[in-house]
């Protein structure tokens, strides 16, 4: 039962929000026909309603008693209307019109702002659903983060649900305006939804330039210790994206000015920026903040297997100090186990014969197993891969010949176990992962290079996901009323 109960509850979880959305888009549509054939419009101070009339008769005007700026429109036919300030003294006024359209089904919409008619309870209705919709992503990815790990998905809902907190924070001002302020228009709400990764990048900025020079730091000290290769510059190279990527964007940002066309593809320009680089930036949190639960998880002791994935030997064959971590890991999980279950675990060094090896990474990971008093019994090699890919390929191939119904496990480095992890699942192992402690300065760079490596791997989903907001962004920044 507790094996269904996991997947159950994220089924539900997708369903809920499936029938959130459905909800939604009914309540819209409901919405806009209840509220069809009026339009609440709220004049700037020092105008009166009363004083405003319309040039045909397609529409009537009413004053709000109660309220001199408020002014009611009541659509009768489809058309668009100037409704003009009639008053004698119109230099104390800010507009001298107001220009509206109503369309065949009755909705009517105010031209110089986007509102139309029931626009405060739409407004309310996107933040309700965002609000929901931000919960149950969250609760998925909670659940996702305990039982599912080791998946590109989890990583994906985990900087989902950071953006979403971020600007659904923001949001909430937007209904707050909509019920108490005068000049809050549909055009603000646009305006949020296209400058949401402005807000999310100056929410996350103090962060992540705290992590910048962190990083800096750490990959200082690695080329200090480990060499200037290129991949010792790989945290170095980030940690400038990272801050390169917010100074360009207050650059760019001054120069919101000129013609109507030129602001509006300069912002189009902004948005599609903005919201590429919170994307990669929250799949970025979401990669650390999974990783250090993957480094630090504690496995069930009941496996029956324990891949060693390979690394670099020395010259003389034996393990480097990195490897000889990912090994003592392994024997210290096996003696764990051993010592509150009583199970014996196979031990699969896996990892073939560099061009410029002496042995094979697995001979060497055997030759130090068996100087650690391992049986040889206990230790089957897997001598042929080149990557991890292969090292969970075939490893799992040797484990099935040894095993019909095994539950592995695999130790390496702590920086590597999520993306180890994920490519275990796809290789269809499902293991769980332990890793050894790195040196320091070591881990924040290896972590960097392992996010790239996961980046690569799902290239043509990022490229998807640039296309959508490039589409979003141009229909928003080009198309609807500024």
């Amino acid at each position: 039962m507790k094996k269904k109960r996991y997947p159950n509850v994220l089924r539900r979880l997708g369903i809920a929000s499936l029938i959130v959305t459905i909800i939604f888009i009914i309540a819209w549509f409901v919405s806009l026909t209840v509220s069809a054939g009026k339009l609440d419009i709220y004049l700037p101070e020092g105008n009166n309603a009363a004083d405003f009339k319309p040039e045909s008769d397609i529409i009537t005007v009413t004053a709000d008693p109660s309220d001199s700026r408020h002014m009611i429109i009541t659509g009768k036919t489809a058309g668009k209307v100037y409704i003009v300030n009639t008053a004698e003294s119109n230099e104390l006024n800010f507009n001298a019109f107001e220009y509206v359209q109503i369309f065949p089904n009755g909705v009517i919409q105010d031209m110089s702002n986007g509102n139309f008619s029931g626009y405060r309870l739409h407004i309310m209705l996107v933040q309700m659903y965002l609000l929901i919709i931000t919960i149950l992503i969250g609760a998925s990815f909670l659940i996702r983060c305990k039982k599912e790990l080791f998946s590109y998905n989890t990583l994906y809902f985990g900087g989902l649900t950071l953006f979403l907190t971020g600007v659904s924070g923001i949001m909430i001002l937007s209904v707050i305006k909509a019920l108490s302020s005068y000049g809050y228009a549909m055009i603000n709400l646009y305006s949020g939804i296209a400058n949401a990764g402005s807000f999310f990048m100056m929410l996350s900025s103090p962060f992540m330039i705290i992590f910048s020079i962190s990083l800096t730091i750490s990959n200082i000290m690695l080329m200090k210790h480990e060499g200037k290769r290129f991949s010792n510059l790989l945290g170095l190279i980030m940690s400038g994206m990272i801050i390169g990527g917010y100074i360009l964007y207050f650059i760019i940002s001054r120069y919101l000015s000129g013609s109507e066309m030129q602001v509006r593809l300069m912002q189009t320009a902004i948005s599609i920026y903005t919201t590429s680089f919170v994307y990669f930036e929250s799949i970025l949190l979401s990669a650390m903040i999974c990783g250090l639960i993957a480094a630090k998880r504690k496995p069930a002791y009941h496996k029956t297997h324990v891949v060693i994935l390979g690394c670099a030997i020395a010259a003389d064959g034996t393990p480097l100090p990195l490897l000889r971590g990912r090994i003592d890991r392994a024997v210290a999980f096996a003696k764990e186990q051993k010592k509150k279950t009583g199970k014996q675990i196979i031990f699969v060094p896996s990892g073939g014969k560099g061009s410029d090896e002496v042995i094979s990474e697995a001979e060497s990971m055997k030759n130090y197993l068996l100087a650690q008093g391992i049986p040889e019994k206990q230790i089957i090699m897997e001598n042929q891969s080149v990557n991890t890919q292969e090292n969970m390929r075939f490893s799992l191939q040797k484990i099935k010949a040894d095993c019909k119904h095994p539950h592995i496990i695999f130790s390496t480095s702590n920086y590597h176990v999520l993306r180890s992890g994920i490519i275990s699942r796809n290789e269809g192992l499902h293991a769980e992962g332990i890793g050894c402690q790195t040196k320091w300065y070591f881990w924040p760079n290896a972590f960097i290079r392992e996010f790239v490596g996961l980046l690569a791997s799902k290239w043509r989903q990022h490229v998807l996901w640039m296309a959508a907001f490039i589409a979003v962004f141009i229909v928003l920044n080009m198309v609807v009323p500024m």
